[in-house]
């Protein structure tokens, strides 16, 4: 197994030196910090322009960027890697090796857990509104983001017969990810917010923003570990059985 498994890491490091999209994705959360830095500037000219402070909403719009959007680019390039592997016959040709059929899925989805959570806790550190000690208490958020990539990869993945297909499902998802679960952000008052927890993507988000205002995160860390991962094993049962 660790042989197969240091195999599939060395094509991957050959698929990422040929493909310059790839390259583009990995730097993605990086970009969207780069973005925030103008989120000062953006607050004093509203607070000049409109007499509107954006100050509260920090929390929301770094959230966005930082921590439900490298989940959802990460998650995407899974999808499509998987996708590509399908219609190159890639996983085809893996049944004939010792490697169990989940092993391939499963090594793609650890790899994506692994660079979502590093890119949530380098993305929230660029972006400079993020005080020290949240950040600190970021570093669980980033895990549980972490676990979202698979969920969201694995479901653009399953539904789709290929890449074309793949595309349509993430343009769908990705709209549903950066709009439903932010929404709770203004029921955070009202007991109703707990019914988006259905929604994998409330749960690193809804830790975050606790987070942010200093108050009591670990409840929907924990609540997110326990559902994303849960999420990740059901759907690389599914997808192990689509995909082949």
């Amino acid at each position: 197994m660790i042989s197969t498994l240091a195999a599939f890491g060395r094509n991957d490091l050959r698929t990422v030196r040929r493909d310059t999209m790839l390259v583009v994705v990995l730097l993605g959360p990086f970009l969207y910090a780069v973005a925030l830095w103008f989120v000062p500037s953006l607050t004093e000219f509203v607070a000049q322009r409109w007499a509107f402070d954006l100050t509260p909403y920090h929390s929301l719009i770094v959230s966005a960027f930082c921590v439900v959007g490298p989940p959802l680019l990460l998650g995407a390039m899974l999808a499509l890697q998987l996708l590509d592997d399908k219609d190159q016959h890639t996983l085809t040709a893996l049944r004939v090796t010792p490697a169990p059929p989940a092993a391939y899925p499963t090594y793609r989805a650890a790899v994506t857990i692994v660079l979502t959570t590093g890119s949530v806790i380098a993305s929230l550190a660029l972006t400079g509104l993020v005080p020290g000690r949240t950040l600190a208490m970021s570093v669980p958020v980033a895990v549980v983001a972490g676990l979202l990539a698979p969920v969201l990869g694995l479901v653009m993945a399953a539904p789709a017969r290929n890449k074309i297909e793949g595309l349509a499902v993430m343009r769908v998802l990705g709209l549903a990810v950066f709009t439903l679960p932010l929404i709770p952000f203004f029921l955070l008052d009202s007991p109703w917010q707990l019914a988006f927890g259905i929604l994998p993507p409330y749960w690193p988000a809804r830790a975050f923003w606790s987070a942010m205002d200093g108050g009591t995160f670990w409840p929907y860390v924990l609540g997110g570990l326990v559902y994303n991962a849960a999420l990740v094993l059901v759907l690389l049962r599914v997808v192990t059985r689509r995909l082949r």
